[in-house]
């Protein structure tokens, strides 16, 4: 688990560099955790993987964590929340399923 407050402290250096590494990290890995990260504030995008071979990722809107979609790490499939679709509206780009490989 990768998270942050990404509030770094007035401290000595060695601490400030470990400090900032560890926020570095928690970016670099979009929060990757089981919960949201305490620091998140409306916006904050983060993965959550506390279900077994899945990242959802998922956005924080002040009050909630909507969910954006769900990628299974073992087979790679992306997943849609329910009530969700995808659709093409321009007849001169190529679909959305050739565009996912599908």
């Amino acid at each position: 688990m990768a998270q942050h407050d990404l509030n770094i402290a007035n401290q000595s250096f060695p601490s400030f560099r470990s400090d900032l590494n560890n926020a570095l990290t928690a970016l670099n890995s979009n929060h990757i955790g089981s919960s949201r990260p305490s620091s998140a504030i409306a916006g904050t995008i983060w993965i959550d993987s506390s279900v077994t071979d899945t990242y959802s990722i998922k956005v924080f809107d002040g009050t909630d964590d909507l969910e954006l979609f769900s990628i299974n790490t073992s087979t790679n499939a992306i997943t849609l929340p329910s009530g969700v679709s995808v659709t093409e509206s321009d007849p001169n780009s190529i679909p959305f399923a050739v565009a996912l490989g599908s």
